[in-house]
Formats: C-alpha cells, structure tokens, sequence
C-alpha cells in the first residue's frame, strides 16, 4: 500500500491501538505495532500522523516520560457530541469520511438536517485542524450509488413520514404498474424505505391485508387519517430477507446461477445478497446461488449479463428468462422487417 491511501490506513490504524492503551504509548511502542502490522515506518512519520491526528481536534495526550525518555501518547476514549450520544475517535473519524455517501440525498428534504449534524460534529473535530483531516480523507472516494428520484412531492413524503410516526391509518391514491390502475387505497404504515435512488413505503393494504412495498412517486394524494393503526414492528431487514433490491416476496426458492469466464471475476469479488454461496468450476466459469423471491428486479439483473449467464434453476425463472428473450428479439424482428 503507498501514498496517501498508506497514510489513511495507518492513521486509522493508530486510532484503534491508541483506543486499546489507556495508559498511553510512545511513538517507539507505536512504532512497533504499526511495523508488527505489516506498514513500514520510522518515528518521523508516526510522529507526523500523530500530529496531523491532533491537529484535526483528535483528543491526543501527551502523558510525559516512558523508559525510553519519549513522550507517551494517549487517546481520550469518546466525545461528547451531547448528554447522550457519545462517540469513540474511530467512530467520529468514520462519520467523517462517510459524507461523501450522503450525496445520492443532496436532493430530497432530509439534506439539510444532515449538512447541519455534520456541522456539528465538525465542531467536535476541531475547525482549526480540519484541513489536515480533509486532506487525508480525500483518497475515499465512494461510489454515489442511485441519485434521489424525481417526482417526489414534498407535502405527500411529509403526510406518511407523520403517519408512520404517529401510528394513523392512511388513504392514499396509487398508481399500479402490476395492475395497469389507479385507485385509493387505504394502507397501515410500517416504515419508509430509500432504496434505487427512489423512496418506498411499506405498509398493510386493507383491501386483501396483505403487507406490500408502494412507490411513493406513484402516490397521487396522501391524507392521514383519524384511525389508529398498531405497526407489527416490522424489522426492514428481516423483511427484505428475501428480496433483490426492493420488491419484497414471502416465497423465496433457491436460484442457481452459472456466470462464463469473461465475467465470473466481477460476480465473485461483490455480495449481491446475504444467502449467496459461490462455487468455482472448470475453464473459470462459477456457479452462484442465493435464496430470493423470482421478482422483476432478479429477472432484469439476470437479463442483463446476456450470454454470459445461465440459469440452471429454478424452472419458473428459466421460463420467464426465456420469455422476456423471445419478446426483445420480436421488437428487434419488427424493426428489422419495417426497414
């Protein structure tokens, strides 16, 4: 590992063995540790990470002599950011370096509650030492994922967030893609979910009483009425168990993939869901299985390797697979013909 992203992993590096030594180390001790950890330095460049750490508003210590007549180094456990939230110097440094991932938000109501809690975490770190800290934090770069969806009113995000928090019942006019319809509907909130840059609510539809994930840019009106709704508590990430990505289904199969060479290196080196196991085979191909639900999203994902994947189960996805091939191609067909 070299230049700045070395600096960043041995600054973060020194933070977590600070934490584990109350009584503080001299820079020989952290010398020591760091080489012991497989980064080679020398006791100019620990003292220059120290520096910048303490320049950057990082509780750092001086608590005098150690045997060999060198200053030890001690770290102040947590700050406080009020009464009660209380964080470890890793804990700030990450939130730090974490902003960048907020930027798929920079659109949508909540940014400015978030710009203002960084602000003032910022002020624990210290406005006189920051620049040392942004320049080390400028080797993190994180991909910005999906951008916050447009459509979204306002008034309507605000009616279900009040919902969901006060417990009240919903009527709500939805617009269907399954069903090709719009209709009001009334809905049990359970919680909001952002997920694929747009943002969703889950809630009990009491026209079938069914739990069920609704688009909130298909929601023409929301009014919250005066009806008391009792949540089951549903956990968001048991809920989405088994799902890939934001529809959620409650009969999950097992799905077994074969990926070609050319891409197998890519399907491997990422977790595309908690149950995943991955198996190498012969002439690099692998063969990926995970236990999900047959939903558009599992379908387009799949479609979008083209040749270079296979379905080998279950039967219904190979069918649907198949079907939605056919249909491409018949576009393709047409316009062919046309010209």
């Amino acid at each position: 590992m070299k230049g700045r992203n070395a600096q960043i992993s041995r600054i973060y590096t020194i933070l977590n063995i600070l934490e584990h030594a109350p009584h503080g180390l001299s820079v020989t001790d952290l010398c020591e540790r760091l080489n012991n950890r497989g980064f080679e330095v020398v006791k100019r460049t620990v003292y220059r990470d120290l520096d910048a750490l303490r320049g950057s508003g990082f509780p750092l210590n001086e608590k005098g002599q150690d045997d060999d007549n060198g200053t030890r180094w001690a770290l102040e456990k947590t700050t406080k950011v009020n009464n009660y939230l209380v964080l470890t110097a890793r804990e700030l440094m990450a939130l730090y370096f974490a902003r960048s991932m907020l930027s798929p938000l920079k659109e949508t109501p909540f940014f400015d509650d978030l710009t203002t809690t960084f602000h003032k975490i910022e002020e624990k770190l210290s406005i006189k030492g920051k620049n040392s800290l942004e320049e080390v934090s400028k080797e993190f770069h994180f991909e910005p994922g999906a951008k916050w969806g447009l459509g979204l009113n306002p008034d309507i995000i605000e009616t279900i967030r009040a919902a969901c928090t006060e417990g009240q019942k919903l009527k709500v006019n939805y617009s269907s893609t399954n069903s090709q319809t719009t209709k009001d509907r009334i809905l049990g909130p359970h919680f909001l979910y952002f997920g694929k840059g747009s943002l969703y609510l889950v809630a009990k539809d009491f026209s079938d009483g069914i739990d069920k994930t609704f688009s909130l840019p298909r929601v023409n009106q929301a009014q919250m009425l005066d009806e008391e709704f009792e949540s089951k508590n549903i956990n968001p990430d048991t809920y989405f168990d088994s799902a890939f990505g934001v529809y959620h289904s409650k009969n999950p199969v097992e799905v077994k993939l074969e990926f070609s060479s050319p891409i197998s290196t890519y399907i491997k080196e990422r977790r595309w869901h908690d149950s995943q196991r991955i198996i190498t085979k012969e002439n690099g191909k692998i063969e990926l299985t995970f236990e999900v639900g047959i939903t558009p999203e599992l379908v387009q994902w799949v479609l979008g390797y083209g040749k270079n994947v296979k379905v080998l189960s279950p039967t219904s996805l190979k069918k649907e697979i198949k079907k939605q091939a056919k249909e491409t191609l018949e576009i393709y067909q047409e316009l062919k013909s046309a010209s």
